[in-house]
């Protein structure tokens, strides 16, 4: 597995606002990718949102991160402008569930 985390400082607009537009909109095309475990999007504070990535592999994983860029650029661009920080990387210890 491979976990992604992409951060962005929203300039203008609602965390709510985001979220929601996040939810119907690019939750529905990322979740019928091959390779897909799970997404996540919180609201770390201070208008700072990270979005938690979780795919079977690097390959996916790097075409998640670009479908996302893409698409958070084209919808949500005045919102959260310019590229996402992001660490990415192999799962080492899973969890014991």
């Amino acid at each position: 597995m491979v976990i992604t985390i992409r951060s962005r400082k929203m300039v203008s607009g609602s965390v709510n606002s985001l979220m929601k537009t996040i939810d119907d909109g690019f939750m529905p095309i990322i979740s019928e990718k091959p390779g897909y475990i799970a997404y996540y999007v919180v609201d770390s504070g201070d208008g700072l949102v990270t979005a938690v990535s979780i795919f079977e592999d690097e390959e996916t994983s790097v075409k998640s991160n670009n479908l996302a860029q893409e698409w958070i650029s084209k919808h949500l661009g005045d919102l959260v402008p310019g590229k996402a920080q992001v660490i990415s990387g192999p799962v080492m210890v899973p969890s014991q569930s």
